[in-house]
């Protein structure tokens, strides 16, 4: 069939003219989406039809909706700060509205308006909905997770509130955790310098607690320096026995340990094991049952009495000896929260008991002398955030008060002995008490202060993250 060629002229045309006016209104429906008014009857037969759904609303118009729907559906919602859960006791960092930072505890809520918090700085009057929700991330070593916001916490707990109840978590017992004030995200790294902050007391003066090093972490005193390797073992040793040769380890077995939200109980094994330990250092420490048959039983103690070094037989010799003890300690939080203190019991004994050097004949050992040993029982007790208060009373049949200028010589006889105290004089004192205060300088550094032998005392712990 032949077609004419004015025909498809005439329709090409038409169809141009079409595609014309339909590019232009639907650039008007662009523009102007509001003003471009669309049928909603017979608007098959309409060309604005072409640019408008069947109810009648632009096309232009929908394709927006559609896309502020969508967008909204893609996008999370901006988390909107919750005020804190406050109550008396917390003692934490509290992180407010408007970008302040107070560290400090609630001592008082006046209503549920006020917080008084008592700082470093002063007293100060928070209104309690400037206060950021605290939350946290946490994660146990069991793979058991919460997050929630934290309603309270102490030295060894944190409360969580869950949709599901309340949970108490052991600060020990936590693998990971991420906080967070309002918005503000504090990562694990700087919450295990807080954790570690709180340590407990592994020594009150020269002797033990239950409580061994956390793991990872390095201990230096001016006597010894140890090492944490697990919760429940520690390693010391005495540097200045190493450094004249006798070579010593003191391990501590935790055999015992029971923790709850707010205490803590530990009971413990501990040994001094010297590889060659001179005769004459712990014969000082009992040289008063030593005493001198030829001249009324004089003791080895007093003032005027022999120079050890000339009444044993055999005064450079060494040999392997032991000490144990079995210590246990409770610590737990104060009532107002701010802080905590605990209590420590502990027995110790030495290789005397199965053999003792042997003495010129002039000399012989107290028969009363056939059990060597220590009792002591300790309290430490926070003052203040840096400041810890801390007494002992022990019995003790080696014990000799010794006074500040004595205790100094033989800390620094670097022709004997250096970084000991070693003297065969002094005060014969079965049972005595002492006491004094440590201060936190910073999270790893302590100084102390007290009235016995050696009277001064510096520790300090490196955290290996």
């Amino acid at each position: 069939m032949k077609i004419n060629n004015n025909i498809i002229i005439t329709l090409l045309a038409f169809v141009l003219l079409s595609s014309i006016f339909a590019v232009d209104a639907y650039g008007q429906q662009i523009k102007h989406p509001d003003t471009v008014v669309c049928p909603t009857d017979g608007y098959v037969n309409e060309w604005s039809s072409n640019f408008c759904i069947k109810d009648g609303t632009s096309l232009a118009a929908t394709k927006n909706k559609i896309l502020e729907e969508l967008l909204a559906a893609t996008t999370k919602p901006v988390r909107k700060s919750k005020p804190a859960l406050l109550e008396v006791g917390m003692s934490r960092i509290f992180h407010l509205r408007d970008e302040n930072i107070i560290n400090g505890t609630i001592i008082e809520m006046e209503g549920d308006s006020i917080a008084i918090i008592e700082t470093a700085e002063g007293i100060l009057r928070v209104p309690a909905v400037e206060i950021l929700e605290e939350m946290a991330d946490l994660v146990k070593l069991d793979g058991t997770h919460f997050l929630g916001p934290i309603l309270s916490e102490d030295a060894f707990s944190i409360t969580i509130k869950t949709p599901y109840g309340v949970a108490v978590v052991l600060k020990e017992d936590i693998r990971s955790m991420d906080r967070y004030y309002g918005d503000k995200k504090v990562s694990w790294t700087e919450e295990k310098r807080r954790f570690l902050s709180g340590d407990n007391v592994i020594d009150i003066f020269l002797d033990p607690t239950a409580f061994p090093l956390k793991p990872n972490v390095v201990y230096l005193s001016g006597f010894s320096i140890g090492y944490g390797f697990t919760e429940s073992f520690m390693l010391r040793t005495e540097f200045g026995r190493d450094i004249i040769g006798d070579l010593n380890l003191h391990p501590l077995f935790r055999l015992y340990h029971r923790s709850t939200g707010k205490s803590e109980t530990a009971l413990s094994l501990g040994f001094r094991l010297f590889s060659r330990h001179e005769d004459k250092v712990e014969s000082q420490r009992y040289s008063h049952w030593i005493v001198n048959k030829d001249d009324n039983d004089k003791r080895l103690d007093d003032e005027s009495s022999d120079d050890l070094d000339n009444i044993l037989i055999d005064s450079d010799k060494r040999s392997f000896f032991a000490t144990t003890y079995l210590v246990l300690s409770k610590k737990q939080s104060l009532k107002s929260g701010r802080g905590k203190w605990g209590w420590h019991l502990g027995f110790k004994t030495d290789s005397y008991i199965f053999s003792k050097p042997k003495l010129a004949s002039e000399y012989e050992w107290d028969s009363a002398f056939k059990l060597p040993y220590r009792i002591w029982g300790g309290m430490d007790y926070d003052l203040t955030k840096k400041l810890k208060f801390l007494i002992e009373v022990y019995a003790d049949n080696g014990h000799k008060f010794i006074d500040l200028e004595e205790s100094i010589d033989s800390y620094f006889d670097f022709g004997g002995t250096p970084f000991t105290v070693d003297t065969q004089r002094g005060e014969y004192r079965p049972v005595d008490l002492d006491f004094g205060f440590t201060y936190a300088v910073n999270d790893a550094l302590r100084l102390g202060a007290h009235f016995q032998a050696p009277y001064l005392t510096i520790y300090w712990k490196f955290y290996q993250f």
